[in-house]
């Protein structure tokens, strides 16, 4: 008779284990752990890309059979990867990479491997773009190019008015609920990212917009279970898809071409800063969880201040004569105050 003992999980050959099994595994932790629907698919999503690319690379799905060189050649592989021709942004390989390294931080932790094959691994590095957020004088255009005095068009303004004056994100003004929208008292109450409720403020003009929409134009809602506070038309609640197609066709009408809600966040934190905002208090709006995630708009607010800061030039203010800038001629030079301009430089001639 074979001699049976208590096998420990520190004897158990967990490099056999296969890694689809133990995506599953993850997947089923991340849901018991209360991880939003969206976390759940992102992390598959990235997490079939790397399965499925060890397979076609003939490469071993075991878990000891991956480590560090077969990581870093898939992050290769997204690096070169091309979709209709153009290879995919930085970012978006940071991200893949970012929910890989997820993954195996977990594995080490529940003691499938002895040590994160990310230990050595750094993120690459992300092209920094500037986004630069809307002027005053584009938030203008848009608003011009909505009818307030019609149902879409109040609706739309109001939709418009609260990414603006909240910085809130699309999925959050989609769930929107009638019952959070508190307009004596101005603010509205967000359910955010991992489940984290917030109270944030909305101006008097955003107030005015929701006020408008609300009380004159707001459908009838189509049956007792729609309760969202943007309704489409027919009174069903409106979907990201409705509100991205809002932005799109006024992305046509006002050659705001960059035009997105994700912007109007953006062009809310640069603003609210420009203003003279508390950054920690822009933390809790934005509803993020570290300072580190408001910095960016720091800088670019920031930025946005050195250019502002040309109307506080102190020469301009002493209004020196010799610099005094003078109109142009009848026959449009500046000779008056450049007696040289029109004559070309002699060839060898000394400055």
């Amino acid at each position: 008779m074979k001699e049976r003992r208590n096998l420990r999980w520190e004897e158990m050959d967990k490099g056999e284990m296969e890694l689809n099994q133990l995506i599953q595994h993850f997947e089923i932790f991340n849901r018991s752990e209360g991880k939003s629907p969206k976390t759940i698919k992102w992390y598959s999503d990235v997490l079939n890309l790397f399965l499925r690319w060890l397979e076609s690379e003939g490469i071993s799905t075991q878990l000891g059979e991956v480590g560090e060189a077969e990581i870093r050649s898939f992050i290769l592989h997204l690096q070169e990867r091309k979709i209709n021709g153009k290879p995919i942004s930085t970012h978006t390989v940071a991200n893949r990479v970012r929910g890989l390294r997820g993954f195996y931080s977990w594995l080490a932790e529940r003691r499938y491997t002895k040590e994160n094959v990310f230990n050595n691994i750094r993120l690459p590095k992300t092209t920094q773009i500037v986004i630069e957020p809307l002027t005053p004088e584009e938030v203008k255009l848009v608003f011009s190019n909505i009818n307030e005095d019609t149902a879409l068009g109040a609706r739309n303004t109001a939709i418009m008015a609260l990414f603006l004056d909240t910085g809130l994100r699309l999925s959050e003004v989609v769930n929107l609920k009638q019952e959070d929208v508190h307009l004596d008292q101005r603010y509205v109450k967000v359910m955010g990212k991992g489940s984290k409720e917030r109270i944030v403020p909305v101006g008097s003009s955003c107030q005015k917009a929701l006020l408008h929409y609300y009380y004159h134009f707001r459908m009838e809602t189509a049956h007792a279970r729609v309760n969202s506070f943007f309704l489409t038309i027919d009174g069903y609640s409106m979907a990201t898809e409705a509100i991205t197609s809002v932005m799109d066709r006024l992305a046509k009408k006002t050659g705001l071409k960059r035009l997105h809600p994700h912007l109007l966040r953006h062009t809310y934190a640069t603003h609210f800063l420009l203003n003279g905002g508390d950054v920690f208090l822009l933390k809790q709006n934005l509803g993020h969880s570290t300072l580190a995630m408001v910095e960016h708009y720091r800088h670019i607010a920031s930025r946005q201040a050195a250019v502002m800061s040309e109307t506080f030039s102190p020469l301009d203010r002493i209004d020196l004569k010799k610099f005094r800038r003078r109109r142009k001629t009848n026959n449009g030079d500046y000779g008056a105050i450049y007696p040289n301009a029109g004559q070309k430089r002699l060839a060898g001639s000394r400055s």
